[in-house]
């Protein structure tokens, strides 16, 4: 297969004859990462507010053309809608539904919160509604973290939504990865081994995040990245010691919905639409009592994530490798023939995936929508086995 040839435009689909400029104005920011800057806007000539992502090309770096098609017609209450995106030869403007509601983490934290195992069993609900509407669709988040995890609005009973699950259809698997390891306690044992982030992926990164909600610090850290990395691989992770109060304030399925995300085999993995099934996620026989230690905690982790942001993403490596400018990742060494089979299979996933039909897909979901019979969600007892 010969190696593509570098193309001005990278996605199929998006708004290329007229400027974003032309539709929309620009207003505040609302904040901006390493690669992106995100403001709101306001469509020309109505009241029309939205959320739009501002990515700079980098003629440096490899793309994948995507199909965005699909993607601007998936639509559902926990995931950011998709409006529209603009694209020129420098730039991408993604346009998605304006959420106010803030961070699932910085919520957490907020004085009066009344945080308990149950808002977070709540909230992983919202979660892994949407994981399982997207898994359908054959996409995945590929880089599930906290900051993708965001509120609609202010409001009591506000669903959790999840943010940017498009841009891992958009670049390619290189800055895919990149963007993966800044934050590699979410990142799955596979992904570190050189393959492709997937849908068993999101689940892990799942994992990680529920595991952090009901204690407060993340299943997998270390000083030291190497150490680090290989606890992720080796998926070695342990719960509170049982003679401190953090093991009793949270219920036995909570601690065993982790167990079964947090398997080192994808095959082992709990699925979006069998998590949908947990009794924790269900809230059946969940502890209503606050959690202020693990708010404590969680406040101070989220300090430790913004400066974490700040740092440059691990650098690719060998997985022979120690320390590369005081970043690591392993990933097996690629021949040049390897690199242009993987953009050509990630162009070809991309149309693979795209349906003909989306509205039978959808109607597809909602019949099987229609077959959950909640009297099969397992007893408390059965699902602790």
């Amino acid at each position: 297969m010969p190696l593509l040839k570098r193309r001005d435009f990278w996605i199929d689909q998006s708004t290329k004859r007229y400027t974003f400029s032309n539709q929309y104005e620009i207003k505040n920011e609302l904040g901006r990462g390493p690669n992106s800057i995100v403001y709101e806007c306001q469509r020309r000539g109505l009241q029309m507010i939205y959320a739009v992502k501002l990515l700079r090309k980098n003629i440096n770096k490899k793309v994948c053309l995507a199909d965005a098609g699909i993607l601007l017609k998936l639509d559902h209450r926990n995931l950011v809608r998709l409006q529209e995106i603009f694209e020129t030869r420098n730039r991408i403007y993604i346009v998605q539904e304006l959420v106010s509601g803030g961070e699932l983490f910085e919520r957490i934290v907020q004085p009066g919160s009344n945080y308990s195992e149950q808002v977070a069993s709540r909230a992983i609900r919202d979660v892994v509604n949407g994981l399982k509407y997207l898994h359908f669709f054959g996409y995945a988040v590929k880089n599930l973290k906290p900051e993708n995890l965001v509120y609609e609005d202010h409001s009591d009973d506000a669903h959790v939504k999840i943010a940017d699950f498009a841009m891992s259809s958009i670049v390619s698997p290189e800055l895919e990865i990149a963007a993966t390891c800044r934050f590699p306690g979410y990142t799955a044992p596979e992904i570190m081994k050189g393959f492709r982030a997937d849908r068993a992926s999101d689940m892990w990164s799942l994992g990680v995040i529920i595991f952090i909600l009901l204690f407060g610090y993340e299943p997998f850290s270390h000083e030291d990245p190497v150490a680090l990395f290989k606890k992720i691989i080796k998926g070695q992770f342990e719960f509170p010691a049982h003679d401190t109060h953090e093991v009793d304030e949270v219920s036995v399925i909570g601690k065993d919905l982790v167990r079964k995300l947090l398997q080192v085999d994808p095959k082992d993995r709990l699925t979006a639409e069998k998590a949908y099934r947990n009794s924790w996620v269900n809230s059946v026989a969940v502890k209503s009592k606050p959690l202020e230690f693990v708010v404590a905690k969680i406040r101070d982790l989220n300090a430790t994530r913004k400066q974490k942001a700040l740092l440059p993403p691990l650098s690719v490596s060998t997985i022979h490798s120690q320390v590369s400018q005081g970043y690591l990742f392993l990933v097996k060494p690629r021949s040049a023939t390897q690199e242009a089979e993987t953009t050509e299979t990630a162009i070809q996933h991309s149309k693979e995936t795209s349906f003909t039909d989306v509205q039978d897909g959808t109607k597809s979901y909602e019949q099987s929508e229609a077959g959950y019979d909640l009297d099969e969600i397992p007893s408390p007892s059965i699902e602790a086995a």
